[in-house]
């Protein structure tokens, strides 16, 4: 997955590396812009309904956004939050048991908010 390029409206670019050396464009997700950041794993965790499905955690700048990608031609957004005294949704990485998504926001503390 490529983020922030100037393709997708920002979003998630997704690249087909069957072929390392002939990558192919596989699909896009640009309905919730610009993407910062992503980590995108095969979910195990506690929604049982989502399990052995590719999910990806989007960092876009002032929310949070999950995506379920496993079909690359019809991508679906899950859920989008944003938080009290967003500023610029930097980045996440979910916990090991995929019960929680941690995150920062790298201009909270610049701009006075925490």
């Amino acid at each position: 997955y490529a983020v922030g390029t100037n393709t997708c409206n920002g979003g998630l670019h997704v690249i087909a590396m069957n072929n390392p050396l002939n990558p192919v464009f596989a699909g896009c997700y640009s309905s919730d812009g610009y993407t910062h950041d992503v980590q995108c794993v095969l979910y195990n965790g506690p929604d049982e309904s989502y399990n052995g499905r590719e999910i990806c955690f989007a960092s876009n700048e002032d929310t949070i956004t999950i995506i379920d990608v496993t079909d690359k031609t019809n991508m679906v957004q899950l859920a989008r939050e944003s938080y009290s005294g967003d500023r610029y949704t930097h980045q996440g990485w979910l916990t090991e048991d995929h019960t929680h998504f941690l995150f920062n926001d790298e201009l909270d503390e610049y701009r006075g908010v925490t």
